[in-house]
């Protein structure tokens, strides 16, 4: 294993024309969910000499430092940040060290693989190179389509479809969330606006026209945001039932802090690329969506006391939202 201390300047290694795919992993808290992931690839049917790992460790306050650094694995890199910076900066800073030409697999910690999950994916990418970005299909811990393969153009109308709480009819009436494309419109492997990032596949030269990631987005967005300036160069992201991963979603984040890193994140996106007058209106109908599930579980713990925890918990983002800067 090479380790290496992050520096601003970053390092290269050298060029391994066997290579197929490098594959980045961005950790806080989850040594243990990375060394789970890294099993299931040795375990896959893509031999590990064809892949380079880079794993940034963003500030870990666990053991997972000392997990990463036991890790035994023919081509990997540790990157140890002394801060955390942030799901899109760690991106970035592990995409700094490769030196050849394959593509780069971003993956959150949190999934698991089946064993022709990376044969899959790169087989449809090499039958779709006019793509740019790929991505798999997502389930969730008990193996059913969870919707969340992929992502539509964030719009103020489903956020207002969000803030009045009607995503349970949106999903009856459309088949998906609020945001996601249907379980239908997933198994088509089409067109899409955005991969999930939790299993991004894009093709590196595209990656760095892009300049990677913006880290402006710390977490959330930065994958929405990713795919649609890829999208202005020509790229069509597309997902494949091709590739299937389970997705449990992030065991390190939560309750409030899960909800201010994403609804600030959704903020930012419609600044970046709506402009004042979209970011004002989403924020308002943020607003109100906060107030009125507080308003609701408010009631409902009048009924029921075990609805006081989810009272507290809108309560408390309402009052963090006036602490947002832009």
């Amino acid at each position: 294993m090479t380790i290496r201390k992050y520096t601003d300047g970053g390092t290269r290694t050298p060029d391994h024309g066997s290579v197929r795919l490098n594959i980045v992993i961005v950790c806080y808290n989850c040594g243990a969910e990375i060394a789970r992931l890294l099993a299931d690839i040795v375990d896959g049917d893509l031999p590990l000499e064809a892949i380079e790992f880079f794993v940034v460790d963003n500030a870990s306050g666990d053991d997972s430092r000392t997990l990463l650094r036991g890790l035994r694995l023919p081509r990997i890199t540790l990157i140890e940040s002394p801060r955390n910076l942030g799901f899109a900066a760690g991106c970035n800073l592990g995409a700094r060290d490769i030196g050849n030409s394959a593509p780069i697999l971003f993956l959150n910690p949190d999934v698991r693989l089946q064993h022709d999950s990376l044969t899959g994916l790169l087989g449809f990418a090499a039958d779709n190179t006019h793509c740019g970005i790929w991505g798999g299909i997502t389930c969730n811990v008990r193996g059913e389509l969870d919707g969340k393969s992929a992502w539509r153009e964030p719009s103020l109308l489903d956020l207002l479809c969000w803030s009045l709480g009607v995503d349970a009819l949106l999903g009856k009436v459309l088949g998906r969330t609020s945001g996601g494309y249907s379980l239908r419109a997933i198994r088509k492997n089409s067109d899409v606006d955005a991969v999930s990032g939790c299993f991004l596949l894009i093709e590196q030269k595209l990656f760095r026209a892009l300049d990677g990631f913006d880290e402006d987005f710390f977490l959330y967005s930065e994958e929405i945001d990713l795919c649609r300036r890829a999208r202005l160069l020509g790229a069509r992201p597309r997902i494949t039932d091709r590739a299937l991963i389970q997705h449990a979603g992030s065991q390190t984040l939560s309750g409030l802090n899960k909800l201010n890193h994403l609804y600030r994140s959704k903020l930012r996106y419609f600044r970046k690329h709506g402009g004042a007058f979209p970011a004002a209106v989403a924020r308002w109908l943020i607003a109100f969506g906060t107030g009125l599930r507080m308003f609701a579980f408010s009631v409902l713990a009048m009924v029921n006391r075990r609805f006081a925890g989810r009272r507290e918990l809108w309560r408390q983002f309402f009052t963090s939202q006036r602490q947002w800067t832009h």
